[in-house]
């Protein structure tokens, strides 16, 4: 099996030495083979290869490009409700990875409670927001007709997914105290709970772990009807 330090890595390979050699030696050998369509084609190429700085340049957007998007998809954003009883973050997908309440959460009421939520949620999603923004600022210039090919079909993954927006993904915490509902965006968009004075049932701790894990299926849910919805446009590059 091949290990991690002998495999290629994505965009890090280095352009031959005798690079320019091995074009006027493919130039030499189309004088000796057939002349049918794939020696039309391969002319055509040789008649106007890459230069080693192109090749070499595109290998570091490539690798840049690729820096880039790591950082981005790794990336966390918080957000907290006005009086810092609440917690959220979410990843780079508006995806909820962590949930937490404070000590004073207790104090909130049902209605406080879900009300903390939507505000620290919206407070995560619009730093989620400004850091998208950053990135494809940083992306712009990266191109080429590639670039240009994928944009459109985001820009029409988008369309399609504002199209439906008003969809709606519910689903309820196992201990039937809670439900929730998230857009096709996996967005949070609604929270009940279904019993007066929820944390004097439960703890705040157990509590967060049942909604995190409701948020987790519905935007399962959600994430399965944009994955097809994308799946339709991505065919579109090949």
């Amino acid at each position: 099996m091949t290990s991690p330090e002998e495999q290629q890595k994505p965009f890090e390979f280095a352009v031959p030495e005798d690079y320019e050699q091995r074009i006027e030696d493919a130039r030499g050998a189309l004088d000796v083979v057939p002349r049918n369509e794939n020696w039309e084609n391969a002319q055509r190429v040789l008649a106007d290869p890459p230069s080693r700085e192109a090749i070499e340049a595109a290998q570091r957007e490539a690798a840049e490009a690729m820096a880039m998007l790591a950082e981005f998809q790794q990336a966390r954003h918080t957000g907290y409700d006005p009086d810092q009883t609440t917690k959220v973050v979410v990843d780079a997908g508006g995806l909820l990875t962590e949930l937490e309440f404070g000590v004073d959460a207790v104090r909130l009421g049902n209605h406080g409670l879900a009300a903390a939520i939507g505000f620290a949620w919206a407070e995560a999603e619009n730093a989620r927001a400004e850091s998208g923004s950053a990135f494809a600022a940083r992306g712009r210039g990266l191109g080429g007709d590639a670039a240009a090919a994928a944009e459109q079909v985001l820009r029409d993954i988008e369309t399609a997914v504002a199209a439906r927006e008003y969809e709606r993904f519910e689903q309820s915490t196992e201990d039937g105290l809670c439900k929730l509902a998230v857009n096709l965006r996996g967005r949070l968009t609604e929270v009940v709970f279904l019993q007066n004075n929820v944390l004097n049932l439960t703890d705040r701790h157990t509590l967060a772990e049942q909604l995190t894990a409701a948020v987790a299926a519905a935007q399962s849910a959600a994430s399965a009807a944009v994955g097809e919805i994308s799946a339709a446009h991505y065919a579109r590059l090949g």
